[in-house]
């Protein structure tokens, strides 16, 4: 009895005592050696202290970091940090607390913490996608990004002072692009996904109201699952198609991108045979896009979705106006970046670039010299309207055909209602050359695709515009400016208060009603940085991340089972057998035509 108590009282008094000397030899041994100079660095300035471990469990600092990974329900489990997660969970609960199980925690740490900082987009690999799109294109194509201002290791110097976290892990999240509402809608999905999904809709006819179809209790479950449905009265099971379900129809369609139409046809189809999945893949990258986007909030800023087709003017959260916007063509896509407008340009000359006089006038130059100025299309010897007219006759335009010549003399169009830039322009200096401005083609904003620009940005409604910006710009007389569009008379005017704009690229978005939002890649980028994108075996392919298209083809599906058929009757006699399904998997692996085109249509509010 009185030894059993004496192991005991020296047990207790063991546990009492500070970490051995021994440990914090091990740390350093680990350490020092470590290919990490994070890790390095760390227990180098914390004197080989531990951090994440004290005594025989976690320190304050250690249960903390556990305890966010555990409550954060967004991130992909193929993340590398998450297998060292389960990794150190397992430790723990098996009672390891050594050194290795200290620098575990320090690597957990780091992993998880720059993929808060920074997400999992691979931007060496996209930069490189990038320049081979420069390349292909002959055209200043760009994806700007700011790098998030934070810094693991200065976060968890702060954290050791402090032996506490405390909002680090919320802090370093943005307050920008709707970022926490976004990742509210993620978490939500991953649910559902949990849950078992929702049933993906493969009906091939076109529905419409009073339709009946086996398919409408599908969609009107998928419809429920996603919040569209709303309180209508009709049974789940009901196979017909009736006039509440067409209002959640028509909201299904606009946040993805649709018309305001209750009729499913096949580019709702499209949208309701894809899995949830897809969606999800869609929200963390998207997430991930507007970590890269500069923090700084302008009270006053525009922000124009590439995707969406759409420019929005803000007052602190306050939408001031939005309008449609024509973008670049895939060709010619708008750059992705931020700049201040500075200036707004009325009856504005076009200084037209010389890849669109190469790539598009060349060949009506040559078979007529005088062919543009019908269109008020003139050559000058410089860019100025005081510059020496050319007389267009004089050149020789073949010398520049099938080369990449320079052409030593500038087109110009005259300010005019046939001016390609309309009657305003809004510019904000950058080395795209890209700009806001008014177009005369005004039809094309009632068009399903908007995208067909050489990649500066044509907004619906210029005068509403301005008329916003005025209210920040006292030199900005709109009467005397109304006055002056009914003249072809050029001016420039200054503006006093610039207005930051940010030109983004998001194909998930939450918009100022807190509707989620999903729009077409319509420059393939996703599909770009989805290669790349981090995970614990490395770059995703392609194949892995388009794996939803693919199960779309139903030719990809009789592929594989008629090889699984194959497989099965490898060793059979049954030549018959054997003979049918080759025929089948000939028939499958034949060549698919696929539609270049696309469809975008941003949403109508």
């Amino acid at each position: 009895m009185k030894k059993n108590l004496k192991k005991i009282v020296l047990a207790s008094l063991f546990l009492s005592l500070p970490l051995s000397a021994s440990l914090q030899d091990d740390i350093k041994n680990m350490a020092t050696k470590s290919k990490s100079s994070f890790i390095k660095s760390s227990y180098s300035t914390n004197l080989y202290e531990p951090i994440w471990i004290q005594g025989n469990s976690l320190s304050p600092l250690g249960n903390e970091l556990i305890a966010q990974i555990k409550s954060d329900k967004t991130f992909a489990p193929d993340l590398p940090f998450y297998k060292l997660y389960k990794s150190v969970k397992s430790d723990l609960k098996k009672g390891k607390i050594n050194a290795t199980t200290e620098l575990k925690l320090m690597k957990l740490y780091k992993s998880y913490m720059d993929y808060l900082i920074k997400g999992g987009i691979n931007w060496k690999n996209f930069d490189k996608d990038i320049a081979m799109l420069k390349k292909k294109y002959n055209y200043n194509v760009g994806w700007e990004r700011a790098t998030p201002p934070y810094s693991s290791k200065k976060i968890l110097t702060n954290a050791i002072l402090s032996n506490s976290f405390g909002d680090a892990f919320t802090k370093v999240e943005p307050k920008r692009f709707k970022y926490k509402k976004l990742k509210k809608y993620l978490a939500k999905y991953i649910a559902i996904k949990n849950s078992g999904g929702w049933p993906v809709v493969k009906s091939a006819k076109t529905l419409k109201v009073g339709s009946s179809s086996p398919a409408i209790p599908k969609i009107r479950k998928r419809l429920k699952i996603v919040g569209d449905l709303g309180n209508c009265s009709a049974s789940m099971d009901s196979t017909i198609y009736d006039n509440c379900m067409a209002k959640a129809v028509k909201r299904f369609r606009l946040r993805h991108g649709l018309k305001a139409s209750s009729v499913i046809d096949k580019s709702t189809r499209r949208e309701l045979a894809k899995p949830v999945s897809y969606y999800i893949r869609k929200m963390r990258l998207n997430l991930d896009r507007i970590k890269w986007i500069k923090r700084d909030e302008a009270r006053v800023r525009i922000e124009l979705n590439i995707p969406a087709f759409r420019l929005y003017l803000y007052d602190g959260k306050g939408l001031v106006t939005t309008m449609r916007v024509i973008t670049g063509k895939p060709d010619h896509p708008t750059p992705v970046f931020s700049d201040v407008m500075t200036t707004v340009v009325v009856n504005p000359y076009w200084r037209i670039p010389e890849s669109i006089v190469r790539n598009e006038m060349l060949k009506h130059l040559i078979k007529d010299p005088h062919h543009y100025e019908r269109q008020h299309k003139y050559l000058y010897k410089g860019w100025g309207p005081n510059s020496e007219k050319i007389n267009p006759a004089t050149v020789n335009w073949k010398q520049y055909k099938g080369n990449k010549k320079h052409i030593p003399y500038h087109f110009m169009q005259d300010p005019g209602t046939r001016n390609a830039l309309g009657k305003i322009k809004f510019l904000f200096p950058n080395k795209y050359s890209v700009y806001i401005h008014d177009t005369p083609g005004k039809r094309y904003f009632f068009r399903d695709v908007r995208a067909f620009s050489h990649g500066c940005m044509r907004i619906q409604k210029p005068r509403e515009l301005l008329e916003a910006l005025a209210l920040y710009n006292s030199n900005l007389n709109v009467d005397s400016i109304m006055k002056r569009l009914g003249t072809d008379d050029n001016e420039q005017i200054g503006l006093r208060r610039r207005i930051p704009v940010d030109i983004v690229y998001l194909t998930s978005f939450v918009d100022d009603y807190g509707n989620l939002h999903f729009r077409r890649d319509i420059y393939g980028y996703d599909r770009m940085q989805l290669k790349g994108y981090l995970s614990s075996k490395g770059s995703v392919s392609v194949k892995n991340n388009e794996k939803v298209k693919s199960k779309k083809n139903k030719k990809y599906n009789t592929v594989k089972k008629a090889k699984a058929v194959k497989n099965l009757h490898k060793k059979s006699k049954a030549k018959k057998v054997e003979k049918k399904v080759n025929k089948v998997v000939k028939k499958a692996k034949a060549p698919v035509k696929n539609k270049q085109g696309y469809q975008v249509i941003e949403v109508g509010y």
